[in-house]
């Protein structure tokens, strides 16, 4: 079947039948869908068990989506590593006998083992987003079993930052470092809202003197962030050269040694976050915008920036002005019984 589905053509059947794996796939025109059908078919009448059965295991999908694309991703190396512990996990089924309930009785029984549902979230998303790139290379033919899978529901995570006083001890364990790069990393992360690694890598091609571009961020986009007075000059004098122009020695180490040393008690894996929380936390509470701080720390997404914003200081106050109670002096005349609540 082909047919006009908004924008595009949407070529949808099965050419081995109801018992063959269903084909989906879309197009710019009708002209194409119909070409790329007769191919299809051409191919299925040369050799129709290939629609029928793919012999190949699910490992072999992941190898062969890291050639083709997940090799260019920025964190190939990781993904490519916990998608095949995964497919381990799950027995490395053949393909055709993957399904939708092979992965839900593999989480079940993860969950009972102490598998966290955030963890188990990630290997969904990694294992769906393989599947969904082979189709869409024509490098496997059927639907995506894990289409349909939902991930579970997480609570929202707790918002840690630190309070000045909490600053102040934190650089105090900083200053007492043997890694003399890691107050300065520290003091670029509270400045810009870096994350760790970002302030790490800088290169001095990055720094300037009234601001700081960061590069391969983790959404791929440069951002440039204002520096306070006297800080470029600063991290200029910290830093020597390394490979690649690199300023800072790695500190990541050297920042948990240093947390450890004070009674800062810190959200699980919020470890270096804790820095990017506490600049964006206070930027809100002294009054920063919204959108400016979803620039500065670079989110795609501005309901990302939202989880801040219920720091800032005019926050809901429509809800004291608007609100059945927030005329003059009206909830002070309930409270002494001048009025009763029946007149709202």
């Amino acid at each position: 079947m082909i047919k006009k589905d908004g924008s595009t053509w949407l070529l949808d059947f099965r050419p081995a039948g109801t018992r063959g794996p269903r084909i989906q796939q879309r197009f710019s025109t009708q002209k194409e869908a119909k070409l790329r059908q007769s191919q299809i078919l051409a191919e299925f009448g040369k050799s129709p068990k290939s629609f029928q059965k793919d012999a190949r295991r699910l490992s072999q999908l992941v190898h062969l989506w890291y050639r083709l694309h997940g090799s260019t991703l920025k964190d190939h190396q990781y993904r490519l590593s916990r998608t095949l512990a995964l497919c381990e996990s799950l027995g490395d089924p053949v393909v055709t006998n993957f399904t939708a309930s092979t992965f839900a009785h593999y989480r079940e029984k993860a969950l009972k083992k102490g598998r966290s549902k955030s963890t188990l979230n990630h290997e969904l998303r990694y294992l769906r987003a393989v599947l969904n790139e082979l189709i869409r290379l024509d490098q496997y033919r059927g639907e995506n079993p894990l289409k349909k899978i939902r991930t579970y529901k997480l609570p929202a995570s707790k918002l840690r930052y630190l309070l000045n006083d909490e600053i102040s001890i934190l650089i105090d364990a900083c200053k007492e470092s043997t890694n003399s790069h890691l107050l300065p990393v520290v003091l670029l992360c509270l400045a810009t809202g870096a994350r760790f690694t970002e302030a790490n890598s800088l290169c001095r091609s990055q720094l300037f003197d009234d601001r700081v571009v960061y590069e391969d961020t983790k959404n791929g986009k440069n951002r440039v962030v204002r520096l306070p007075p006297g800080l470029s000059d600063y991290l200029r004098s910290e830093a020597f050269p390394l490979p690649a122009q690199r300023m800072f020695a790695p500190c990541k180490g050297a920042f948990r040694s240093a947390v450890s040393r004070t009674s800062l008690e810190l959200p699980d894996g919020q470890l270096t976050h804790i820095l990017r929380h506490t600049f964006a936390s206070h930027y809100i509470i002294n009054g920063g915008h919204l959108r400016a701080l979803q620039e500065v720390l670079g989110h795609t997404d501005i309901n990302t920036t939202m989880i801040y914003a219920h720091l800032a200081p005019d926050y809901q106050d429509s809800v004291l002005t608007f609100g059945p109670l927030g005329k003059s002096g009206f909830l002070v005349d309930v409270l002494e019984n001048k009025k009763g609540l029946d007149c709202l």
